[in-house]
């Protein structure tokens, strides 16, 4: 008897559906033109045109409590104290180690606030599939709440937990308890990562991914800059002593440097102590101070600005950096963190040691004084950035990689 013929016709193939995630952070923008934390809210956006759903728990930054939807993406804010005009941890620039290290009152929110977190994680992790935390502080709620719920954690160390866990012995044994538990570890540096390597953590579980930067809000304007009288300088970031801003003034005391115009963006509780460094060296005039923009604003005055200078004593992977090469502009910083890894040094930026004022004060009186520079290295820049496709679609492609895998 003949064998009945076998269909040619394959049937489709089930789409593979997308892991629901779950994520944890201590900064996230509240509204459409927060900065805050919003390379989280980037790669977010990025990874739900992927087809992912999200949810995001996060501490009030003292605008909303509750859940809403911000860009499609449904987000949980928390208050941790009551009277709520009281919080001081998660509330303003600079992040709560900064906070913790101003205000007695932000030492005595930390239980409180971890406490509820971890509850509201459980709570919601119990509906996702996977467990995502940025910064250690997240990550230990996300680790507590993972074992709980048998949820899988994926955690990114973005900066300052992965050097207080070198340095200092009690977050040494925190990120190790947290590492142990993670699934995979995220950091957003080499340096970052060989920091977990040093502590013992399995490489394997170890990735650094590309981080991105919207190529379509940041970059060069449509017209040559024009070589103006006074050369603009840019900051962009926490008004707070680990962003060395203190340095850039006083680099920028100067005779050579007198025609060179300083815009600040970013606020913290530096900010009238640095208002009167900037009188003090006689710098009032030509130092502007922007306050916090929302990042629209942010990339229009990249376009008329000339270079960006962020002498940082410490950093994970600041995406300023990515931002102002994007934009066509050459970057003064230092050689700390994923800065180094982030530019090519001579070509697209001039790279320092931190707290090297002097070394600082020639790197700004070369770019001020030799416009055809700044115009080669920001073109070299924006090639570079272009060439290496790094985008928040390109970094969301990575992820998913790492989130399908568990």
């Amino acid at each position: 008897m003949k064998k009945p013929k076998q269909s040619t016709h394959r049937k489709p193939e089930k789409r593979q559906r997308k892991p629901k995630v779950l994520v944890l952070t201590t900064s996230y923008p509240s509204d459409e033109k927060d900065p805050s934390g919003i390379f989280i809210a980037k790669l977010l956006g990025a990874l739900k045109r992927r087809g992912y759903e999200l949810r995001v728990v996060a501490p009030s930054n003292g605008q909303f409590y509750g859940r809403r939807f911000l860009s499609g993406i449904e987000t949980v804010r928390f208050g941790y104290f009551f009277p709520r005009f009281l919080e001081r941890l998660t509330i303003g620039a600079g992040g709560i180690p900064e906070n913790m290290a101003k205000s007695f009152l932000a030492k005595l929110q930390v239980f409180p606030m971890m406490l509820v977190f971890l509850l509201k994680a459980i709570s919601e992790a119990r509906h996702m599939d996977l467990i995502y935390a940025n910064w250690l502080g997240a990550g230990i709620v996300g680790a507590v709440a993972g074992m709980l719920t048998r949820k899988p954690l994926v955690i990114s160390f973005r900066g300052d937990d992965g050097y207080l866990a070198r340095d200092r012995y009690i977050w040494r044994k925190l990120t190790k308890f947290v590492t142990k538990r993670a699934s995979l570890i995220v950091p957003v540096s080499r340096e970052l990562r060989d920091i977990m390597l040093d502590l013992g953590i399995d490489r394997e579980k170890c990735r650094v991914p590309r981080f991105g930067v919207d190529v379509e809000m940041f970059h060069p304007p449509s017209e040559p800059r024009r070589i103006r009288e006074h050369v603009r300088i840019l900051f962009v970031g926490s008004l707070i002593a680990r962003k060395g801003l203190h340095d850039l003034l006083d680099a920028l005391a100067d005779p050579e440097l007198e025609k060179a115009h300083l815009t600040i963006v970013g606020d913290g509780p530096d900010l009238e102590v640095l208002k009167a460094l900037s009188k003090r060296l006689g710098l009032a005039d030509n130092t502007e101070w922007r306050g916090l923009l929302p990042p629209e604003a942010v990339a229009r005055l990249m376009r008329h600005t000339d270079l960006l200078c962020l002498p940082s004593y410490m950093e994970g992977r600041p995406n300023v950096v990515n931002e102002a090469m994007a934009s066509g502009l050459p970057v003064i910083s230092t050689r700390i963190g994923g800065i180094p890894d982030m530019v090519r040094e001579g070509e697209t930026a001039f790279l320092v040691e931190p707290g090297d004022v002097e070394e600082l004060r020639k790197c700004l009186i070369r770019l001020v004084s030799d416009p055809d520079l700044r115009a080669r290295m920001g073109a070299a820049g924006h090639d570079f950035l272009v060439k290496s496709g790094v985008s928040w679609d390109s970094t969301a492609e990575e992820f998913d990689a790492l989130f399908s895998s568990l």
